[in-house]
């Protein structure tokens, strides 16, 4: 220890004098010097260390510094107040090198702080934890209970830091479950009335933040713009490079809610700040931001790749809401990609994972089922928008969240027929039907609020309505370079065009080598498709259920394995007959003879192909089940493909064909117009 004493005496002689010395060494050397001669000197050259490698970006190395220094004290019997400002600076540099560990040096510090009563103290412990962050809407209770109990301690002192407590606490509760964010509102405001009596800018572009995150509601993003934008000036003014950046991109995000093309500049001087740090977690809020921009510009392979990265990043580091963002995200990617399976998958992840904020959870699962397609899908949709009713808190929950799950709500009441709550959610839209929905702070885009207001006009009758809130949305999406919503709203209006097109002219023929399509006076020739044949079968029989065997040319090769008629089918055949019974029955007691008499025909054909289907004694011919459900698989994925090439030459073609043909075990064209064919 004498030796090290001596080191350290003739280091700081050389450095006196002049001479460069690392500051690295001194700290060594003095903190193995600390029983000898005590702490100041040893904590004074670890804290130069520290800042040296922060200033190169070793925040790992920092952190060593002051935790040997630290270490040094306790073994020498020195636990005051300095150890508690060293766990907590220790603490912050191993959360920003993205080590484990920062929360329990953070609890130990509030342990000594509260154990000293040194209010000032338990106020920087209570704000390292919150600045660590947390998942969203899920119960904060710890992290509010710490800052409660410092700010309590601070009450009415005036200082920056009563006010950035202030600040903090509102935040969290604004970001935990909806019950508690009633009391953030009032608290964001006490914190700035202190702030603005300080006159710091760091300790105002702090309380100014906690505003901001207050009124993070939908239509409110003009308000946050002008936030924004004070932030970013504050931090430039007081040189936190961090709050900063965290400006930016509440800026970009502010104007990409507004609709403005801007909003890709913005995010662009976000992500240089994000890269200029070299810290991993503003490299996984990077990757994640780049992820929602290749979502938005359509690039979903990109985008996929971009979420896994940021996904394993996020998980290494411990950032406390990865999972949260992963999910988001992956709304916005299988709801582009469209496959059934992966809609299931993620409506049931969905439930599993957003359990504070159940209504979001259900109504994101209703959309993704909906979407899905299938009769089963359709109950479970069924089910989960009923759950998002019966909970009756989807109106209040006025979050960041709100305009993905109304958007999902939308997707399954509309596909649903549900006009009680289409209506409901059109009264919720329309005051903010001129804004975008975002997730996050630029996390996904969730289309404009126009979209969804006139998708829920076209399903209550309203066209008009519909068509000038869904030419509103397209402007929007073209405007802000993000196809896969303009081809979403563009096919929405063309479903608008098909009810005027009552005879609409359409044809489907084999011509040689290609399949001829036309529509509305327009022809296209596409290469051969074994799905453009199915599709061909199905138009030419409409309202008449059709077995996938006799589409995938099983259908008159008996075998010993199972039966043509497995019991999915038998169950599919069952529900299209009692449905078929109860709309008659309806008919019959409105006295609708022309219904009537339409509704029996579609029994008798549905009956007539039961009846082929069918062995002696009404028994299934046999055939393995398996083969059935390969053909159901093979048949679906080739009318999705053959719908989908149709869509790309005849537009609204498309949109009602994608409307229009059901698939399962038994398919079934089913236009909700009258529409001429040539087949």
């Amino acid at each position: 220890m004498e030796l090290h004493r001596r080191f350290a005496d003739a280091l700081e002689h050389r450095h006196v004098r002049g001479a460069a010395v690392v500051a690295a060494d001194l700290a060594r050397h003095c903190a193995a010097a600390v029983p000898l001669e005590g702490g100041d000197r040893a904590v004074a050259w670890a804290r130069a260390a520290a800042r040296a490698d922060v200033d190169r970006l070793a925040f790992g190395e920092a952190a060593a510094h002051l935790g040997r220094v630290r270490r040094a004290l306790e073994d020498a019997g020195m636990t005051g107040g300095v150890v508690v400002d060293l766990l907590v600076e220790e603490a912050a540099a191993r959360a920003r090198a993205g080590e484990p560990g920062a929360r329990a040096l953070l609890d130990d510090a509030w342990e000594r702080a509260t154990a000293l009563a040194d209010p000032e103290r338990l106020g920087a412990a209570a704000l390292g934890v919150q600045r660590l962050g947390a998942r969203f809407a899920t119960a904060r209770d710890a992290v509010v209970t710490m800052l409660e109990t410092a700010r309590a301690a601070l009450d009415g002192t005036g200082t920056a830091l009563e006010a950035q407590l202030t600040a903090s606490l509102a935040r969290e509760l604004h970001h935990s479950v909806p019950e508690q964010r009633a009391r953030a509102r009032p608290l964001s405001e006490r914190a700035i009335e202190l702030a603005r009596r300080r006159g710091d800018p760091a300790t105002l572009a702090a309380c100014l933040l906690a505003r901001h995150d207050v009124l993070w509601t939908p239509g409110r993003a003009g308000e946050r713009i002008g936030l924004a934008r004070e932030i970013v000036e504050l931090a430039v003014r007081s040189g936190d490079g961090e709050r900063h950046a965290e400006g930016l991109l509440l800026h970009a995000n502010a104007l990409l809610e507004e609709g403005s093309p801007a909003f890709r500049a913005a995010l662009a001087d976000y992500l240089a700040a994000a890269d200029g740090f070299g810290q991993p977690r503003h490299d996984y809020l990077a990757l994640t931001r780049r992820g929602a921009l290749a979502l938005l510009d359509g690039r979903l392979d990109d985008a996929e790749r971009l979420i896994a990265e940021a996904s394993d990043l996020g998980e290494r580091i411990g950032e406390p809401d990865a999972g949260n963002v992963r999910m988001s995200q992956l709304l916005g990617l299988v709801r582009a990609r469209r496959d059934p399976d992966r809609l299931r998958a993620t409506a049931a992840e969905a439930v599993r994972w957003w359990v504070g904020v159940p209504s979001h959870a259900y109504a994101v699962a209703a959309g993704l089922l909906a979407m899905a397609g299938e009769p089963a899908d359709l109950e479970a949709a069924r089910r989960a928008l009923d759950t998002v009713v019966a909970l009756d808190a989807w109106r209040g929950d006025r979050s960041y969240l709100w305009s993905v799950f109304v958007g999902g709500m939308t997707t399954a009441a509309v596909r649903l027929g549900d006009a009680e709550v289409c209506g409901q959610l059109l009264v919720e839209l329309e005051p903010v039907a001129g804004s975008c929905g975002v997730n996050g702070a630029l996390v996904c885009f969730a289309g404009s609020n126009a979209h969804w207001a006139g998708i829920l006009a076209a399903a209550l009758g309203r066209p008009d309505d519909a068509r000038r809130s869904l030419t509103r949305a397209l402007a929007v999406h073209r405007r802000l370079g993000a196809p896969d919503w303009v081809a979403e709203t563009e096919r929405e209006m063309a479903g608008l065009d098909a009810p005027a097109r009552a005879a609409a002219d359409a044809e489907l023929r084999r011509d040689g080598e290609v399949w001829r399509v036309r529509h509305l006076g327009a022809s296209s020739h596409l290469p051969d498709l074994k799905g453009l044949a199915d599709l061909a079968v199905l138009v030419a029989r409409p309202y008449t259920d059709v077995h996938v065997l006799e589409l995938a040319g099983a259908g008159h090769h008996e075998r010993d394995s199972g039966t043509l008629l497995d019991t999915t089918a038998r169950a599919a055949y069952r529900r299209r007959l009692a449905e078929l019974d109860e709309d008659l029955a309806d008919a019959r007691a409105d006295h609708d003879l022309g219904r009537t008499e339409h509704l029996e025909a579609r029994r008798d054909a549905l009956l007539a192909e039961l009846g082929r289907a069918a062995g002696l004694g009404g028994r299934g011919r046999p055939l393995g089940s398996s083969t059935t459900e390969r053909a159901r698989k093979a048949v679906t994925a080739r009318l999705r493909d053959a719908i989908g090439r149709i869509a790309s030459v005849h537009p609204e073609l498309g949109a009602h064909l994608r409307s229009s043909v059901l698939t399962g075990t038994v398919c079934r064209y089913e236009p909700v117009e009258r529409w001429t064919w040539e087949t």
